[in-house]
């Protein structure tokens, strides 16, 4: 499957006249939460020649395709592409958008290579407060619309709303940017998450490795509770205001859009 993604890479860099910096995957086989069904979530970063930015109405900052598993283009995708403009992604990027930290941590690579200087900021120069409220934020939007609705709950929806919640608690606990591995991260939340709430957790990520990730279950009122109590009380948001510079961010810029 690398071979046929990194194909349509080189063949969407010569039909939209871009060059991919670099292309991972970022969706459940990143945070080691797949199935044997799971969609390959690829997102990628590209740069356009420098005078399709010196106009009036530059093109667009966002690409999206999908594919079938031979490579050709689908509306039923098994391979979703999602890929940002540089100006786009780096703006995200200085916000400590978790989304973009998340493109330069994670160790499945399909094309290209991640840029150091890009992953040093995000490492090193993270934004502590935004990235507990982003993911804050993805927590809540998970639980209000899939859980606390009592529609359709599935144990998917749990993941993705406690992924939120603990990678808030990780950042505000560990003062650094959270592992990619969802699996990694819950085993080094021992003090931070109740020990019923890492076993039940666990027992999730099992049920979907076996493709039941789908079904549609009751609510689990142990781990309703414990998501309300925490999107109700901030008080473990990190207060230290973030002091970085965009100086390495704009200088890499420059030198790759002066190089093409």
């Amino acid at each position: 499957m690398k071979q046929i993604i990194k194909n349509i890479c080189k063949s969407i860099e010569k039909e939209k006249n871009i060059k991919i910096l670099f292309a991972v995957e970022n969706g459940s086989r990143a945070w080691r939460m797949s199935s044997k069904d799971s969609d390959y979530d690829v997102r990628f970063v590209f740069i356009r020649p420098l005078k399709e930015y010196l106009q009036i109405n530059p093109p667009g900052d966002v690409l999206e395709a999908g594919f079938d598993k031979e490579g050709n283009h689908s509306d039923k995708a098994l391979i979703d592409f999602s890929g940002f403009d540089i100006f786009k992604f780096l703006k995200l990027l200085s916000s400590s958008n978790p989304t973009t930290i998340e493109w330069l941590t994670t160790d499945i690579v399909y094309y290209g290579k991640q840029n150091k200087v890009f992953q040093d900021f995000a490492k090193n120069n993270f934004n502590s407060i935004s990235l507990y409220h982003h993911y804050k934020s993805m927590s809540r939007n998970n639980y209000l619309k899939y859980l606390k609705s009592g529609n359709l709950v599935t144990y998917k929806k749990y993941l993705y709303a406690y992924r939120g919640l603990i990678n808030a608690k990780w950042v505000a606990s560990k003062k650094s940017v959270p592992p990619i591995k969802f699996t990694d991260t819950i085993k080094l939340m021992n003090g931070i998450l109740p020990n019923n709430i890492i076993k039940k957790i666990n027992e999730i990520i099992k049920l979907k490795e076996k493709g039941r990730e789908k079904d549609i279950i009751q609510n689990i009122v142990e781990m309703d509770e414990f998501l309300e109590n925490f999107l109700k009380d901030d008080k473990e948001a990190p207060k230290e205001k973030s002091h970085a510079t965009f100086n390495d961010l704009n200088k890499e810029l420059q030198k790759l859009l002066l190089s093409q």
